[in-house]
C-alpha cells in the first residue's frame, strides 16, 4: 500500500490573517481539489485533518500501479492546490481496522509507513512531494532528486528521502525478450494485411507477460490502434473492466456505439456488458453466445478503420463468457493478445502460442543493475541466483537496498485478486513449509479450500510427490508476510497433531517447534529420531537426534548430547562423535554415569580414527557397561572376556562384535565367523556394525582357504549412511579377494571406484586400501607405477604393511636402488607385525635369488610366517617362489611342493595360484625329461602366468614363444628370469635340422 499525506503548508498563519468563515471556505476547496485528484487516481481518502488529509492507494484492493498513481495524485494535489501545500508518499505494509472497538467511525490504516508519509509532508517546502525509498523502486519510471538523509521522530535512523519531479515519458526499457517481441510484431503485421491473429502469451506469475504486452502496447506504430483489458478475473465486476476497455476503443465516448451501426440485438447484448442498460430478457446461455456475438461484431468494425490490438489480462481465470469469446477466431484486422499463466486454448490456424520462461542469467544480471548499478560482482550474482530469472522477483530484491527483502507491495496486488478462503488456504500452504500436503491445508481451513483455483491460477503448483508448492521465488514470503502470529501458531499446532495421527513424527515436530513448544518438540524429535533409527531410516535419525539436541535445554541436554554421540558413532562418523563426547566430558556438571558413557563413546572414537588413548583418560572403579564394553575392544583376550560379562541385553550385540575381532586376533576363525553371524542374524544394531560384522566374518573365511565364500560373506555394499570412505573398504576388498580369484581386470575397476571414495578416510582405511592397490600393481605387472604409488602411500600413511611392501616391489626391481631396498629392509628389523616380516622375508629371498645367493631359508621362513598370520595368498606366493629355487637343488623336493601346491590350491579356490601351481609343476616336470600331462592347459589369469605358460608350451612343441620381452618388464627379476626362459627355448629351425 502507498499512503499520501496531503499538508497545507503555513496554516496557522493563514488562519490568523483570515476571518474564520473565509478560512473555512478557502481550506474546504482546497481539501475537496485535493481529494478529487486522488479518487481520479484510484486512491481512498482515509480522514481529514484540520489542514490536510491522509489518503491510501491499494486498500481495500491493491493494483500494480499504486505507488505510481499515488505519485501522480500527490503532483497533481500540489499543482491544483489554492494555497501553499505539500504532500509525503510512503509505501510498505499497513493494517487496516477499527479503531475503539468499531465505535468511533469507520476503519483506518496504521502502521510504519503512514507515520512516514506524514513526516515527509511535514519535512517538505511547499509546492514539493518528498516519498521514500520503496516507492521509487516500486516506480522505475518515477523521476526523482536523491535529498541528504533526513532524521525523523520516531525512526531510530536518518532515512533515505528524494524530491518527485515527475514521470518519464513513453516505454520502459526491455531486457530480453527480444525473440517474444518479434512474434508480436510478426503478428501485428498480419493483422495489418487484414488477417486476424490471437496470440496466447502464456508463463508463471512474475515471469514478466504484463510487462512485455504493455511494452508492446506503448510501442505501438502510427496507424494502429490499441488498448489493454486488464483484470478479467472472477470477484472483478465484469461490466467495470468491459466498460474501462471500451473507453480505450472509443476516444469519443459510449455515443460513438450508435454511430457503428450494429444490428439491433448486438448493441443491447453490448451495452448491457458495460452496464449501460438492465438485463435483456435472454436466458443465460442465449445471452452469453450474444454477447460473444456482440464483442466479435464490434472489433470487426473498428478494424475496418485501422488495426486493432487488444489485449486481454489475467485470463486464468477469466469469466466463462469472455474465454469463449477467446477462443473463436479474431476478426479480420484484429489481433487479440491473450495472456495467462496457463495455456488454455487449442491450435488453430489464427492462433500464435508465445511461452514466457525466465529470464536467462545473462539477462537477469542486466535487469537487476537496472535497478541497482551500484552492486558489486558477489551481491549482484547472489541476487540473480535468488530471483530465479523471474523479473518480478527481480523487483523484489530490488526493493530494499539492505536486510530481507520485502515482497508484499509487489506480490499484493496478485494476492487481492483471490477470494477470502482460496487466499486463506494459500497463507496456510506458506504457513506449512516449502510444500505441503493438499489434505493438511483441507483440514486446516476447510474443504472448501479452492486449491484448484490456486493451481490453475498459478500460485501453487504439486510436485512429483504431490505435494503443494509455491511456484514463483518470493511468493511465499509474501504470503507469510500476510499472516498474524497467532494464527501461525494454531495452524502450526493443528499441523503438529495432524503429523502425529499420520505417524509423521519429524514434521509433527518441526511444527511445535514453530508454534513456541520447544519442550515438546524435543521429546517428539527424540521419538522420532529412536523411530527412524528402529526402521533402519539413519539419516532422518542422525538428524532427529541433532534436532533434539538443538532444543534440549536443562537436565535433558546430556543425554541428548550422549545419544547424538552414540548415533555419529554408529554411522562412522568419528570425528563428529568424538567432538561431542568431548563436549560431555568437558562439562563437569554432568553426572558420573552419562561422563562414563562419554568417556566409552570418546574412546571408541579415538580408536576408530587411528589415534591413541588420550593419557587424561584412565580406567576408574566401578566400570559402567558401555565403558567396560569400549574398554574391551584392545584389552587382551581373558581381561576383555572378563570385562565382557555381565552385560545387559542391550549391548549383548556389540560385545559380540568385540569378541569376534578377539577370537580374529586370535585365530580362532570358527568362533570370529559364528559371532559374527550371530550378531547379523540377531542384533544387526547399526551400519557400522554390520559393515564390521560382514568384514571380520570375510576374513575370517579367508585366512580358512575359502575366497569364494569369504566374498560372498561381503554382503552388500556398506548402507548409504555411512561416509563414503567405507565404499573404499567394501570396494579394496572385494578387489583383494578378486586378485585370489584370478578376475585381475574386476579388482583393477574396483579400486578405481574406491579410490574415488577414499577422502575424509582415517589412515588406517587409506593404508588398507593401498595396500591392496599395491598388489594389484604388482600382480598386474605394473612395478614402475607400484614404486611410485607405494613411496607415495607410505609417506601418507606410514605403516609396517606398506613399508613391506614397497621391499617387495623395491626385491623385483632389485637390479635398481639396492640401497634404497635395503634401507627399507632394515626398516622391517624388529617389528611385530608377522605379516609384514612375511612380505619382507619374501623380499629378501628374491633379491638374493637374483643375485644367486641362498634364497630358500627366507622363503621358507616366509611361508610359515604367512601361514601363522594367516594370510593364504602370501603363503601360495612365498611356496611358488620357493619351489622355483628348489628345482635347481632337489627337484623331488619341489615337484613335491608342486604337487602340494596344485592340490591345495585347486581346493581352495585361490585361481591365479593354482595357474602359478601348474606352471610351476610343469617347468619342473620338464627339467626332468618328462611331459607336463595337460598342466599347460588352463587359462592364464595374470600377464606373468601367460607369458610363462608360453614359454614352456614352446619347450614343449619345440617352438619359440609368441610374445615380446618388452611385456614382461613390468615383472621385474621376475620377468628377466622369465625372458631367460625364453630365450632357453629351442629355435624350432634348430630342431627340424637335429
Amino acid at each position: 500500500m502507498s499512503a499520501l499525506f496531503f499538508d497545507i503548508s503555513r496554516f496557522t498563519e493563514y488562519t490568523l490573517r483570515h476571518p474564520l468563515e473565509v478560512t473555512w471556505e478557502t481550506t474546504n476547496e482546497a481539501l475537496q481539489i485535493a481529494a478529487s485528484q486522488v479518487r481520479l487516481r484510484g486512491g481512498h481518502i482515509d480522514k481529514f485533518f484540520g489542514d490536510g488529509f491522509l489518503a491510501v492507494f491499494g486498500v481495500p484492493r491493491s493494483q500494480e500501479s499504486d505507488a505510481q498513481a499515488a505519485l501522480e495524485a500527490a503532483r497533481a494535489t500540489v499543482a491544483s492546490s489554492p494555497l501553499p501545500s505539500r504532500v509525503g508518499v510512503a509505501s510498505g505494509l499497513v493494517l487496516r481496522t477499527p479503531l475503539g472497538g468499531g465505535l468511533a467511525g469507520d476503519q483506518t490504516v496504521l502502521g510504519p509507513a503512514v507515520n512516514l508519509s506524514q513526516r515527509l509532508s511535514q519535512a517538505a517546502p511547499p509546492g514539493e512531494v518528498w516519498c521514500d525509498e520503496v516507492t521509487v523502486r516500486l516506480v522505475p519510471r518515477a523521476i526523482t532528486e536523491l535529498l541528504p538523509p533526513q532524521p525523523f521522530r520516531g525512526f531510530a535512523e536518518p532515512l533515505v528521502v528524494f524530491r518527485y519531479l515527475g514521470m518519464r515519458q513513453g516505454p520502459l526499457d526491455m531486457v530480453g525478450r527480444e525473440r517474444e517481441l518479434e512474434v508480436l510484431q510478426q503478428a501485428l503485421e498480419a493483422a495489418r494485411r487484414g488477417e486476424g491473429r490471437r496470440v496466447v502469451v502464456y508463463g508463471p506469475m512474475g515471469v514478466g507477460k504484463s510487462h512485455l504486452v504493455r511494452y508492446f502496447l506503448e510501442t505501438l506504430p502510427e496507424g494502429v490502434q490499441g488498448v489493454m483489458v486488464p483484470r478479467l478475473i472472477q470477484g472483478i465486476p465484469l461490466c467495470d473492466t468491459l466498460r474501462q476497455g471500451l473507453q480505450g476503443l472509443l476516444p469519443g465516448g459510449f455515443g460513438q456505439l450508435r454511430q457503428l451501426e450494429l444490428p439491433e440485438h448486438l448493441q443491447v447484448a453490448l451495452e448491457f456488458s458495460v452496464g449501460l442498460r438492465q438485463r435483456p430478457p435472454l436466458p443465460a446461455a442465449e445471452l452469453d453466445a450474444l454477447l460473444v456475438e456482440a464483442w466479435g461484431a464490434l472489433l470487426s468494425r473498428l478494424a475496418r478503420g485501422m488495426p486493432v490490438v487488444v489485449i486481454l489480462e489475467d485470463l486464468q481465470s477469466a469469466d466463462a463468457t469472455v474465454l469463449e469469446f477467446t477462443r473463436r477466431p479474431a476478426p479480420a484486422g484484429v489481433l487479440l493478445v491473450l495472456v495467462a499463466r496457463q495455456n488454455r486454448w487449442g491450435a488453430d490456424p489464427d492462433v500464435v502460442f508465445l511461452p514466457l520462461e525466465p529470464l536467462s542469467l545473462e539477462e537477469s544480471r542486466r535487469l537487476i543493475l537496472c535497478y541497482r548499478p551500484d552492486l558489486g560482482t558477489a551481491s549482484l550474482e547472489h541476487l540473480v541466483e535468488a530471483s530465479g530469472g523471474y523479473p518480478l522477483a527481480v523487483q523484489v530484491l530490488s526493493l530494499t537496498p539492505s536486510g530481507e527483502p520485502e515482497p508484499i507491495p509487489l506480490y499484493q496486488p496478485r494476492l487481492d485478486t483471490l477470494p477470502r478462503l482460496a487466499r486463506l488456504a494459500l497463507q496456510a500452504a506458506a504457513v506449512l513449509g516449502v510444500t505441503a500436503p493438499p489434505e493438511l491445508v483441507r483440514h486446516l481451513v476447510g474443504e472448501e479450500a479452492d486449491l484448484a483455483r490456486l493451481v490453475g491460477e498459478g500460485f501453487l503448483e504439486t510436485d512429483g510427490k504431490g505435494q503443494l508448492r509455491f511456484v514463483v521465488p518470493w511468493l511465499r514470503e509474501a504470503v507469510l508476510g500476510q499472516v498474524g502470529g497467532q494464527q501461525a501458531r494454531r495452524w502450526h499446532q493443528q499441523a503438529a497433531r495432524w503429523y502425529q495421527r499420520q505417524g509423521r513424527l519429524s514434521e509433527a515436530a518441526a511444527h511445535l517447534e514453530a508454534a513456541g513448544e520447544t519442550a515438546a518438540a524435543y521429546r517428539l524429535w527424540r521419538l522420532a529420531a529412536q523411530q527412524a533409527w528402529s526402521e533402519g531410516r539413519y539419516a532422518e535419525a542422525l538428524l532427529g537426534y541433532l534436532e533434539a539436541l538443538r532444543l534440549a535445554e536443562g537436565g535433558v541436554r546430556g543425554q541428548a548430547v550422549l545419544e547424538a554421540a552414540e548415533a555419529h558413532l554408529a554411522l562412522g562418523r568419528y570425528g563428529e562423535a568424538l567432538e561431542l563426547a568431548g563436549r560431555l566430558l568437558a562439562a563437569s556438571e554432568a553426572p558420573l554415569v552419562l561422563r562414563q558413557r562419554a568417556r566409552a563413546v570418546y574412546l571408541e572414537a579415538s580408536w576408530a580414527l587411528g589415534q591413541d588413548e588420550p593419557k587424561e583418560l584412565r580406567r576408574e572403579e566401578p566400570l559402567e557397561p558401555r565403558l567396560a564394553l569400549a574398554l574391551a575392544r584392545t584389552a587382551l583376550t581373558d581381561e576383555a572376556l572378563t570385562l565382557l560379562e555381565g552385560l545387559p541385553p542391550a549391548l549383548q550385540g556389540s560385545a559380540l562384535l568385540v569378541k569376534a575381532r578377539l577370537w580374529l586376533r586370535s585365530g580362532q576363525l570358527e568362533q570370529a565367523r559364528a559371532a559374527c553371524e550371530a550378531y547379523l542374524e540377531e542384533h544387526a544394531q547399526s551400519p557400522v556394525g554390520c559393515f564390521e560384522a560382514r568384514q571380520i566374518c570375510s576374513e575370517a573365511l579367508w585366512r580358512q582357504f575359502r575366497p569364494k565364500e569369504a566374498l560372498k560373506a561381503l554382503g552388500p555394499p556398506p548402507h548409504e549412511a555411512l561416509p563414503a570412505w567405507f565404499r573404499s573398504l567394501y570396494q579394496s576388498s572385494r578387489a583383494a579377494l578378486c586378485l585370489d580369484l584370478g578376475q585381475l581386470e574386476w579388482a583393477g575397476s574396483l579400486l578405481e571406484e574406491g579410490l574415488l571414495c577414499l577422502e575424509g578416510a582415517p589412515t588406517w582405511a587409506v593404508e588398507r586400501v593401498s595396500r591392496v592397490r599395491l598388489r594389484y600393481l604388482l600382480e598386474s605387472g605394473q612395478l614402475e607405477e607400484a614404486l611410485y604409488y607405494g613411496e607415495a602411500a607410505l609417506a601418507r600413511s606410514p605403516s609396517a604393511s606398506l613399508l613391506a611392501y614397497l621391499a617387495l616391489a623395491r626385491a623385483l626391481a632389485s637390479g635398481r636402488d639396492s640401497e634404497v631396498l635395503l634401507r627399507l629392509l632394515r626398516g622391517l628389523e624388529g617389528l611385530e607385525d608377522v605379516e609384514a616380516q612375511a612380505v619382507g622375508e619374501l623380499a629378501l629371498g628374491l633379491r638374493k635369488g637374483h643375485l644367486r645367493q641362498d634364497p630358500i631359508p627366507h622363503l621358507q621362513r616366509a611361508a610359515r610366517l604367512a601361514r601363522q598370520v594367516g594370510n593364504p595368498s602370501l603363503y601360495y606366493h612365498a611356496l611358488v617362489s620357493l619351489g622355483l629355487f628348489l628345482g635347481g637343488r632337489s627337484s623331488q623336493k619341489a615337484l613335491a611342493l608342486s604337487r602340494y601346491l596344485f592340490r591345495s590350491t585347486l581346493a581352495s579356490g585361490f585361481e591365479t595360484q593354482h595357474g602359478y601351481a601348474r606352471l610351476l609343476q610343469a617347468q619342473l616336470l620338464l627339467m626332468k625329461g618328462q611331459e607336463p600331462l595337460g598342466l599347460l592347459d588352463f587359462e592364464a589369469k595374470t600377464p606373468l602366468a601367460w607369458a610363462w605358460q608360453q614359454t614352456l608350451r614352446g619347450l614343449v612343441d619345440g617352438r619359440r614363444p609368441s610374445f615380446e620381452p618388452q611385456q614382461l618388464r613390468g615383472y621385474g627379476v621376475l620377468g628377466v628370469w622369465l625372458r631367460w626362459q625364453a630365450r632357453a627355448a629351442p629355435c624350432p629351425e634348430r630342431t627340424r635340422a637335429g
